[in-house]
């Protein structure tokens, strides 16, 4: 049986585990398109900040680097060429500034600077979806865990019963288990 759809499109096969579109929205191409410019913006602007560069082409390079002006397919399609999306981005992105402040865009830079501070932009930006699913699911399994504290069914122990044990005390480790989790996200997030 043959796909409609090419193979490198995401048909949302996976899509339920996920996260939430939240999640998904701070993940995905366009949340990563707009790292890559916010990451370009920012380098301009700081050399702007150390006299590097004019201000004004620190400006220039900040309004140009609406994500709305660029094509993720396109630039992935180009990304073969030289292994990353950084290269035809900062081509693009010079000619959008113009010749007169072309050069302070991508300048000093290496295109793995690009996508190691576009990465972790991405990363810090998804840990609040993220803890916002985790508070659901801890909030799920509380309900759970009070909703089944009396349901008794046999423990478990490599594949054998084992003493009485109750769902709500198994949905009370998976909720610990959540908050564990979200301890963790909260101190990589501060």
């Amino acid at each position: 049986m043959t796909s409609e759809f090419p193979s490198c499109t995401d048909t949302g096969l996976l899509a339920p585990g996920r996260g939430s579109a939240d999640a998904v929205s701070e993940t995905g191409d366009a949340a990563y398109l707009r790292a890559l410019l916010d990451a370009e913006a920012a380098l301009t602007r700081a050399q702007a900040a150390l006299g590097l560069a004019p201000p004004e082409a620190a400006a220039e390079v900040t309004e140009a680097a609406d994500p709305a002006r660029f094509d993720p397919r396109s630039l992935a399609a180009r990304a073969a060429g030289g292994g990353n999306p950084v290269i035809p981005l900062a081509a693009d992105l010079t000619a959008a500034v113009g010749a007169e402040y072309g050069p302070y865009v991508h300048r000093g830079a290496t295109s793995q600077d690009i996508m190691d501070t576009a990465t972790m932009l991405v990363a810090v930006r998804v840990l609040g979806p993220v803890l916002d699913d985790l508070g659901r699911a801890e909030r799920a399994l509380a309900r759970l865990a009070a909703g089944h504290r009396d349901t008794v069914l046999p423990g478990r122990t490599l594949t054998q019963h084992a003493v009485p044990t109750t769902f709500g005390l198994k949905a009370a480790g998976w909720r610990a288990l959540v908050l564990d989790a979200r301890d963790r996200v909260t101190r990589v997030r501060e």
